[in-house]
């Protein structure tokens, strides 16, 4: 009986073990309830499908008849035979008028009359990449420097006549009429310097003697050809000249001018005695010029004169200039053989439409042999700049100290007043 009770007892635990393992094997077989509920979740909507591309543009229907680029001309195919771009013409007006109060006594400021009514007509341009033409005319009512022998006539003339071939910046020739390179003063015209004269004319001396200039003809021009150039980007320019006087009677004469610009480059053919606040200058020249004289026994003419200029400026549209000239001329006994000039000036910041400018300017000449003189002449003028040298009108008075040797009687000093205006049309 013991041993059925144990068999039967070793039955049920195998009944119950096996009941367990399948139990147990349905619990690993069961999802959880997370899968269940992920299971029971419905499945994401389809992302919605792309928009539908756009129709192509309708294509254009061929032409009848095909087009084909034109062949280009032997010219067009040829760069150097195109024809080069230049540039216009320039044309230009300038203007001066001035007026001076002094009597038929020069020592007296009690009469007044027009001195200056000039007009200048400027045009010029580039014909060829290297070849460029000027031609200047100028009219003067009554003027000191005209040519004429009567003081009173007026004129027209031609100023510059000019072609200009222009190879390099290092190297061009200019031939014609045309300034004649020897100073500062003649290269700047009195357009572009400071003061209403150029130095060595004495507004005093009414019959035009005692000037005291280089060589150089009717407006500072004459019939000849230079050779000039710039190096050094434009800080050093030379220029030389050979010159006829348009005169087969005499010795052509030569001229020539070195110019250095230790801050600013000047360059050019031209120069400035001022540049009006646009640069900063500091410039040193020199110049020469030689003639053999004609006639046997008489003195040859030479000239070597000497430079320097300098203009700062000083912020709020000021500028202070600074300028001073030698010049030593082998002349005979009784002419000019030394001649001296020195200048200041101040331009104040913009006051209304412009500058308000000060100067005064001290010049000294020295006549040749025993007992020659040493007149002297001080000028103080003021200027109003309203577009720099474009538009100025300037206010000047001149004392002069002379000698009999330049005026007719006894009159040694004169004084004059002078009223003054230009205009520059470009």
């Amino acid at each position: 009986m013991r041993h059925g009770s144990a068999g039967t007892s070793a039955s049920r635990r195998w009944v119950t073990l096996t009941t367990s393992f399948t139990m147990a094997l349905a619990l690993l077989a069961a999802p959880t309830s997370a899968q269940a509920q992920d299971s029971a979740a419905p499945p994401p909507p389809p992302p919605p499908p792309p928009p539908p591309a756009a129709a192509p543009p309708p294509m254009a229907p061929p032409p009848a008849v095909a087009t084909e680029a034109k062949p280009p001309t032997s010219a067009e195919a040829m760069p150097a035979s195109r024809p080069d771009t230049l540039p216009p013409i320039d044309v230009g007006a300038w203007l001066r008028v001035g007026s001076t109060f002094q009597g038929s006594d020069p020592s007296k400021v009690n009469d007044w009359r027009m001195d200056t009514a000039a007009i200048e007509l400027h045009a010029g341009g580039k014909i060829h990449k290297n070849v460029g033409v000027t031609l200047n005319l100028i009219s003067n009512m009554t003027s000191f420097y005209q040519p004429g022998p009567n003081p009173a006539d007026g004129y027209v003339a031609i100023e510059d006549a000019i072609i200009q071939f222009d190879f390099m910046d290092e190297f061009h020739l200019w031939a014609g009429h045309l300034l004649v390179p020897v100073d500062r003063a003649n290269a700047s015209g009195p357009f572009f310097m400071i003061p209403w004269n150029y130095p060595g004319f004495f507004t005093a001396q009414a019959d035009g003697s005692g000037i005291a200039a280089p060589k150089e003809g009717p407006f500072g021009r004459n019939n000849g050809a230079v050779v000039w150039g710039d190096l050094m980007g434009g800080k050093l320019t030379y220029l030389a000249g050979v010159f006829d006087d348009a005169s087969r009677a005499a010795h052509p004469f030569i001229s020539g001018r070195l110019r250095l610009d230790l801050w600013d480059a000047e360059g050019g053919f031209w120069g400035n005695a001022s540049f009006f606040g646009d640069k900063d200058i500091l410039s040193v020249g020199v110049g020469g010029q030689f003639q053999k004289a004609q006639m046997a026994g008489d003195k040859d003419w030479s000239d070597i004169n000497a430079d320097v200029l300098i203009e700062k400026k000083l912020g709020g549209g000021s500028w202070v200039t600074g300028e001073a000239a030698y010049y030593h001329y082998g002349v005979a006994d009784g002419g000019i053989s030394d001649h001296f000039f020195v200048l200041a000036a101040f331009a104040s910041p913009t006051v209304g439409f412009g500058n308000i400018q000060p100067m005064a300017r001290f010049q000294w000449e020295k006549l040749k042999g025993p007992g020659g003189t040493k007149p002297w002449n001080l000028d103080v003028g003021l200027a109003y700049l309203i577009k720099g040298p474009a538009l100025r009108v300037i206010a000047t008075y001149s004392h002069t100290d002379l000698t009999t040797a330049f005026m007719a009687g006894t009159v040694t000093s004169a004084n004059a007043v002078q009223l003054a205006a230009q205009a520059i049309f470009f």
